[in-house]
């Protein structure tokens, strides 16, 4: 049996239009059953709306039940299990962090049958629901897990200041001030307030030595915590950088004109290009305007509005490099017919592109002047250059 069309419904990158409508549903109930579980928690609500809540609580717990098993169902047709035996794909999937979490999911489903106390705190898990389609929660899980050594050495050295504080705090507070600082256990609660900058004020030093080494655990708690965003901040700014690298990178897999050109060019150009998405209509550059970039058409169809005719291009072709090449302004409005992702290239990497690639140069000058004044009909066959807009 063919599991692939349940699975690419149950997909969070599926572009499918039933993926579309299962989410909109999954994110909907998901709202539901937070709101569902917080008026849980009020006497007056729950009084006059107990029936409509249970029955609301039912519906939602009942839908992740049947999420759970859908995606149990679906599980032979995840990338990597198309040649595992049925069961075994399933099992692997329950095992797995993903069909752990949406068991636990669906627990307040079943618990409230029983219990509804308990199923009304376990309905708190289903705000995590959203971590599936969240990519930039996902991306800073691993960023964590990139840099848990670092963060750990920082960790580490947060505890032993914490330590080390307490101690301090009690050597020089035990005799003024024994209440609060009779014990290390109990001056790590001041020493946390303090690392932390929180400052609730209701442990204090008395003597002058204490309000010193307030102040110094003070200090070292802003850079402590200045170390651990700063390390936070690096990593996802790493994980953003890959990812727009790896995009980038199958976009320019797909135009046809860098398919000969090797890997290693290939990755140089993805450094240089910026993918933009455009809706149908919008007018990618106007007559007149300096030439600042040239696009390749990674997906789409665009338009070039030149006076007296109109050349329409498509996925794989490029244009914009005449005015690059001699710096004249552009002499045709460009739009996109259909939802397009174009490559930019801005003039400041193409011509340091060009340098460093002398055949690269030679193919868009000799498509530069072969395709000057041609016109292309509509629709094209062949995608293969394209022609500029100053054409």
């Amino acid at each position: 049996m063919d599991y692939r069309p349940l699975y690419r419904v149950l997909a969070p990158e599926s572009h499918d239009p039933a993926a579309r409508i299962f989410r909109v549903v999954h994110h909907a109930l998901a709202a539901f059953g937070i709101a569902i579980v917080l008026a849980e928690t009020m006497e007056s609500v729950q009084a006059d709306y107990g029936q409509e809540l249970a029955a609301g609580f039912y519906i939602v717990g009942g839908f992740f039940i049947a999420e759970y098993l859908l995606r149990l169902i679906a599980a032979p047709a995840k990338p990597g299990h198309e040649h595992l035996a049925s069961w075994r794909a399933r099992a692997l999937w329950a095992v797995s962090p993903g069909g752990i979490f949406d068991l636990v999911c669906a627990l307040p489903g079943v618990l409230f049958m029983t219990e509804r106390s308990w199923a009304s705190f376990f309905g708190f898990i289903w705000a995590s629901k959203y971590v599936r389609y969240s990519p930039g929660l996902a991306s800073l899980g691993r960023v964590v897990r990139n840099e848990r050594q670092s963060l750990f050495s920082v960790l580490l050295g947060f505890g032993i200041v914490l330590l080390t504080a307490a101690s301090i705090a009690y050597l020089l507070e035990r005799e003024a001030n024994p209440a609060v600082f009779g014990s290390i256990p109990a001056a790590l609660w001041w020493a946390i307030v303090t690392l932390t900058t929180t400052g609730y004020g209701d442990v204090v030093p008395s003597t002058i030595a204490g309000r010193i080494l307030g102040g110094t655990v003070m200090t070292g708690g802003i850079l402590v915590f200045a170390l651990w965003s700063g390390i936070l901040a690096n990593g996802y700014a790493q994980e953003l950088r890959r990812r727009e690298f790896l995009r980038t990178w199958e976009l320019v897999a797909k135009v046809p004109f860098f398919h000969n050109i090797g890997a290693s060019l290939i990755a140089e150009v993805a450094r240089l290009l910026r993918p933009r998405d455009y809706p149908a209509g919008a007018v990618v550059m106007r007559r007149g305007q300096p030439g600042d970039c040239m696009y390749f058409i990674a997906d789409g169809e665009v338009e070039i509005q030149l006076p007296g005719q109109h050349v329409y291009l498509i996925s794989g072709q490029f244009f914009g490099e005449v005015a690059l090449l001699t710096g004249a302004p552009r002499n045709a409005t460009v739009v996109a017919t259909q939802p397009s992702t174009l490559l930019s290239l801005d003039i400041v990497d193409f011509h340091e592109l060009l340098a460093r690639q002398p055949e690269l140069a030679r193919i868009i000058h000799e498509e530069a002047q072969h395709r000057h004044g041609e016109t292309v009909p509509r629709p094209l066959a062949e995608p293969a250059l394209a022609i500029d807009e100053s054409a």
